[in-house]
């Protein structure tokens, strides 16, 4: 991963007009998060966008949304969206409605994951362990199996592999 200032620093060297993120391996969701903080702790202007195989518009809107307020943070399923996104963002007679409208959007779904976790029984450690399975190994022997050790296949076809 790149390291957040380096993706910053080079947006404003460059006076960037959207900075996009793209996540490929989970731990790059929390690097995001942290971006978006980074961007507000530096009073940043610039809109967000957010894509790559392991995001989601509910992270956005829960997780990325919210640490960043100065400017619109934007969910782009694939590549091919991002050209209608970033135009939205820049048009100044359709940002504002289309901003509001995704704000308006994530905090919606951001009030549905709230109220589902509230919803969510959960037991306590206790409870859980009582509900264990329960396996009773002394009550069973397993079967014995037929060879124990190393052997060495050589010469075999392939077609008898499969």
């Amino acid at each position: 991963m790149c390291p957040c200032e380096n993706i910053l620093d080079k947006a404003i060297e460059v006076g960037a007009d959207v900075i996009g993120l793209s996540g490929l391996i989970t731990p790059s969701l929390d690097e995001m998060v942290t971006v978006a903080k980074e961007m507000q702790r530096r009073n940043m202007k610039v809109p967000l966008l957010i894509g790559g195989a392991t995001t989601s518009r509910m992270h956005t809107a829960v997780k990325i949304e919210p640490m960043y307020p100065n400017a619109p943070v934007m969910h782009v399923l694939d590549a091919s969206r991002a050209v209608a996104v970033v135009s939205s963002l820049l048009d100044d007679d359709l940002k504002d409605d289309f901003s509001a409208e995704t704000r308006e959007l994530y905090e919606e779904m951001r009030e549905e994951h709230y109220a589902s976790l509230e919803e969510r029984k959960f037991k306590s450690l206790v409870q859980a362990r009582d509900m264990q399975m329960r396996v009773d190994w002394k009550g069973r022997t397993p079967p014995k199996p037929s060879f124990i050790g190393k052997r060495k296949y050589a010469n075999v076809p392939l077609e008898d592999l499969l």
